[in-house]
């Protein structure tokens, strides 16, 4: 996810994206599915963010080293709660109405959170990795209302908070940006949403958890 955060350019990521018509029907296919767009959406929104900020200046902050390891860094917790955010709407449409209990929620979701943050983050140093990202995702799953986090943007609480918190820029602007990115991200969640209900089986990938072992 992160090495290509400036080497792959979002608009024709997108593109191939949105051609693609491959039902998810499977645990397998929605972890997948959570990372790819998890990165997607975490690459963009910081880029777009900053871009904006930095303005016709933007090129020379992005070639310089120093802050180039700052948006790296800034990248990873991105990720980690676009993650977070993708995972538990995406649980809660395969689990509305009633397809899983809530014990299997949560460990679909942790199951799905866990693997996408070890190959989405699998190049990434340790230390670059929030430490508590984990015991916050079990914090927030005991928490979770599973039906309402499948409808709207219910469930997209950290990605939109968390893109302003952690981009390297300014207190000053941060205070100022907050609602113009919440809204931005949006409109990109909103997407991912719409191609996730076109696209996922519910019911397939319910029967594929609970077929499962262990599951």
């Amino acid at each position: 996810m992160l090495q290509s955060f400036f080497r792959l350019p979002g608009p024709v990521k997108s593109i191939v994206e949105r051609f693609d018509r491959t039902p998810i029907d499977s645990v397998e296919y929605l972890n997948l599915f959570a990372r790819t767009r998890a990165s997607y959406v975490a690459q963009t929104a910081l880029f777009d963010y900053l871009k904006a900020r930095m303005g016709t200046q933007f090129r020379e902050y992005f070639t310089d080293d120093v802050f180039s390891r700052a948006i790296h860094d800034s990248s990873v917790k991105v990720f980690v709660s676009c993650l977070s955010d993708l995972t538990v709407h995406a649980v809660a449409v395969v689990a509305d109405p009633q397809r899983l209990e809530r014990p299997e929620c949560e460990a679909m979701a942790r199951r799905c959170f866990d693997r996408g943050m070890r190959d989405g983050l699998a190049d990434v140093e340790n230390r670059k990795i929030p430490a508590d990202a984990r015991s916050r995702f079990d914090q927030r799953l005991r928490e979770t209302d599973w039906p309402g986090s499948a409808t709207g943007n219910a469930a997209f609480v950290l990605s939109p908070v968390d893109v302003v918190r952690h981009a390297p820029v300014i207190d000053e602007f941060k205070k100022l940006d907050r609602q113009i990115v919440a809204t931005s991200i949006g409109h990109k969640w909103r997407e991912v949403r719409n191609t996730f209900r076109k696209r996922a089986v519910p019911e397939r990938i319910a029967a594929d958890w609970r077929a499962m072992p262990g599951a």
